[in-house]
């Protein structure tokens, strides 16, 4: 983004000596015997930062503000999670390894060590099994129900018959291990003390009532959950690590930006009806300095609340955002200090404040996620900020060229000022001549009021003049090594904002010289 801001202007002033397009025409003179001096004119040209941004494509979006602030956003990746891993957690706590009926009357437990409290379960798939075993000398009639499990306001029910037992060898037994009881269509509605029970009533043709065999029982396998609705429990699930690259500091070597109003966003999408809360393991800033700055606030310390739909919401998304702001944290210090990236870890705890009296509920398309934003508005105020990069030149077809200057004047209504020395290097990196004979400012800072706003613009001329024998030190150089610097208004002493439609007029032309040496 540095470069497309601060270069877009500087561009112009090297187009013609980079690419000396203009100069096409003077290629059919080779081998004349001349000295001649021709007048070029170069460039002509008026844009914006508007039209310098139209075509931004570097890791952040852009935005303008209502009163033409530019602003660059950051964005980490969404962190999402489904309810796979709540209903995950739930078929732990219910995987029941097979229960043997001992009584008549078993309890099942909904409880987990979490505290996990279930009103009402709705069944996509599932699967029952029971196997019943008759230890006595006359046939048996069974009923076996499970009263919490209903379909329709119908229990769970299975009525079956078992043949006499003759005394010798295996008992007799029913069940229906190869064909289980499909459980999709179910809801399980667990009793007040938060249970299930399965209970059955065995009787002789003589109408008492008697125990099966102990080694009679039940198996509840592959439960699915389309809805669950309770407390349900305290669980933490992790976000995991991210970054977000901030290239606003590339190619920075010293110098100070101070954002007016930098924000840090949590952006929450979430149809989990359960109350939510972000849990911070890390939220750092890394600095061009080397420097490793955590985000400081409140905030941080106690946790975000999610938003969340209510029982009476079912399906809904809710959504918000929380903002870090100057206001409630120390992020316009660590904003400040030239970050290159942002480094977090968030994670999110359910039920933090453990009120059992709020019921929540899970769908099986239940999720929520979780986006950071830095957002850095180009309102602020910038002293003697440097970069510096380098690209590839060739001169060498333009042997007829034998010397040059160039003039380029700038009217410049951005309360930014732009100076620049540039250095020509050879192959292997070696100065053969600076494009200045010093660092100059080439596009002066447009004068502001108390608002920051620009109220008029700045001319500057500047020239840049190679004589033969300058010109031919340059000439087989393979690149051009940029270090430029720029500040606001009066050399960063107020807060400047950098609008939109803000624009830098340019004028360029050249004298070149040609001839046989």
């Amino acid at each position: 983004m540095i470069k497309t801001l601060l270069y877009g202007s500087l561009s112009v002033l090297l187009f013609a000596l980079v690419s000396c397009s203009q100069f096409d025409n003077l290629e059919d003179l080779d081998g004349a015997d001349y000295n001649a001096e021709f007048a070029v004119p170069l460039v002509d040209t008026e844009f914006s930062l508007r039209d310098l941004l139209k075509n931004f494509e570097e890791n952040s979006t852009l935005t303008i503000d209502p009163d033409g602030v530019i602003r660059f956003k950051y964005s980490g990746d969404v962190l999402t999670k489904t309810s796979e891993e709540v209903f995950e957690e739930i078929n732990r706590v219910l995987a029941l390894v097979p229960i043997f009926l001992e009584s008549d009357r078993i309890a099942l437990p909904f409880a987990s060590p979490d505290g996990l409290d279930i009103d009402r379960m709705e069944l996509k798939s599932g699967k029952f099994t029971y196997a019943l075993q008759n230890v006595h000398s006359q046939p048996v009639f069974v009923t076996l129900r499970i009263p919490e499990v209903v379909q329709n306001g119908m229990p769970l029910t299975i009525t079956t018959s078992i043949p006499a037992y003759s005394g010798s060898g295996t008992p007799p037994s029913v069940g229906n291990l190869f064909s289980p009881l499909q459980l999709d269509g179910y809801t399980i509605l667990p009793a007040a003390n938060d249970s299930i029970y399965v209970e059955y009533t065995a009787t002789d043709p003589m109408g008492n009532n008697v125990l099966l065999g102990t080694s009679s029982g039940i198996l509840i396998q592959d439960l699915k959950f389309s809805y669950a609705e309770g407390y349900l429990g305290n669980q933490l699930y992790e976000g995991g690590r991210d970054t977000i690259d901030i290239d606003f500091f590339d190619n920075w070597i010293r110098g100070d930006v101070y954002f007016e109003d930098p924000k840090i966003t949590l952006n929450f999408e979430n149809s989990f009806g359960i109350p939510t809360r972000s849990v911070v393991n890390l939220f750092n800033v890394l600095t061009v300095r080397q420097e490793v700055l955590p985000l400081e606030s409140s905030f941080i310390n106690s946790g975000v609340d999610f938003p969340y739909p209510g029982l009476d919401e079912v399906g809904q998304v809710k959504q918000s955002a929380f903002v870090f702001t100057k206001d409630n944290s120390n992020i316009a210090t660590i904003l400040g200090a030239g970050p290159v990236q942002l480094d977090y870890d968030v994670d999110a705890f359910t039920n933090p404040d453990m009120n059992t009296s709020i019921r929540g509920f899970i769908t099986d398309s239940s999720y929520y996620k979780v986006r950071v934003d830095v957002e850095l508005p180009l309102f602020g105020r910038a002293f003697d900020f440097v970069v510096r990069d380098s690209f590839a030149v060739d001169f060498s077809k333009y042997e007829e060229i034998t010397a040059a200057e160039f003039k380029m004047v700038a009217d410049n209504y951005l309360p930014l000022s732009v100076d620049v020395q540039a250095y020509f290097r050879d192959e292997n990196g070696v100065v053969l001549d600076s494009m200045l004979e010093s660092r100059q400012r080439v596009i002066a800072a447009a004068p502001t009021n108390t608002d920051g706003i620009a109220t008029g613009f700045e001319q500057k001329i500047t020239f840049a003049g190679y004589d033969a024998l300058r010109f031919d030190r340059i000439r087989f150089a393979k690149d051009i090594f940029l270090v430029i610097s720029f500040s606001t208004y009066n050399d960063g002493d107020r807060s400047v904002k950098v609008l939109a439609d803000q624009a830098v007029k340019v004028r360029m032309g050249v004298k070149v010289k040609t001839g046989n040496q």
